[in-house]
């Protein structure tokens, strides 16, 4: 970000923190310039709020548990930042987290894991999954061969590919979860009717989301599309997601379908946006069910 002349210090920080997302440091020299999404965690902040503390702890966020589970930490005690990298063919998660006392290095070695080196960076697994240490706070999660790809490229990767970083400056700096998407092959796998995500995302040319659970949950999903037309798609396809959760929703519980009164699809050329706003005893309701599936 440029510093305009006659700008103080304090008040171009202040700035930028309320338009751009936080995107630890370390991450941002470990993304490779193919990355067409990237998925965004502020654990240190979400496990302060009070929806994580009664619903969402306890091992069951998926991607949380998995770096707790690989590294033996507590999660939510010495676990920072997560994000989701991908190419839409491979991914990897990084973690940033206090892995062990100042005056060691960590060793994630135990029964079953073994530990092995490439390049000079060690790694804590086998041949098909591993646990990349790039140093004593951070790592990196996935398939062994991304992984030593990733030290392959790294002497020439100075930070977020420019669309990304361009798109993470539109979601706001506090938000604990956030994801940004600059184009490309996108492959989820959903089965059902889900599988119409991964034709309503291929439609879109890039987005963002976020979502903000300090006091219920508050946020937004945002996709441009190539064309009107294919935005006009997407925006039925959207309402009809909708329609759909309040069919199946569950009867017994009429007033959990009050969910789908906090969640609004808009359409404005090419753009489509989706706002969220939930309180928090809906959400957290919400939340556990969806969570106990």
């Amino acid at each position: 970000m440029l510093l305009l002349g006659g700008c103080g210090l304090s008040g171009c920080t202040a700035r930028r923190q309320e338009t751009s997302v936080f995107v630890d440091p370390q991450f941002a020299t470990l993304v490779p310039p193919d990355t067409t999404l990237i998925v965004g965690t502020r654990v240190e902040h979400l496990v302060k709020t009070p929806l994580y503390e009664k619903y969402l702890g306890g091992g069951r966020i998926n991607i949380i548990d998995r770096v707790a589970r690989g590294t033996g930490i507590d999660p939510e005690k010495k676990l920072w930042n997560l994000l989701y990298v991908s190419n839409g063919s491979k991914s990897f998660v990084l973690g940033r987290g206090k892995f062990a006392d100042e005056l060691m290095a960590p060793d994630f070695s135990k029964p079953g894991v073994r530990r092995f080196s490439y390049n000079k960076t060690m790694f804590f697994g086998d041949e098909q999954q591993a646990l990349m240490l790039v140093n004593s706070s951070t790592i990196a999660i996935g398939e062994t061969d991304t992984l030593r790809a990733l030290v392959d490229q790294r002497p020439s990767i100075t930070g977020l590919p420019p669309s990304l970083a361009a798109l993470t400056k539109e979601i706001p700096y506090q938000t604990q979860f956030w994801g940004a998407y600059a184009g490309g092959p996108v492959d989820i796998p959903f089965t059902g009717n889900l599988q119409n995500v991964n034709r309503v995302l291929g439609m879109i040319g890039q987005g963002v989301f976020y979502f903000d659970l300090t006091q219920g949950v508050t946020g937004m999903v945002r996709g441009d599309a190539r064309t009107a037309q294919d935005a006009r798609e997407v925006h039925d396809a959207l309402e009809g997601f909708l329609g759909l959760g309040r069919m199946l929703g569950p009867k017994s519980q009429p007033a959990l379908l009050r969910v789908f009164d906090g969640i609004h699809v808009a359409q404005d050329g090419p753009r489509v946006t989706v706002n969220v706003q939930e309180p928090a005893d809906l959400a957290g309701e919400f939340l556990d069910r969806w969570l106990k599936q």
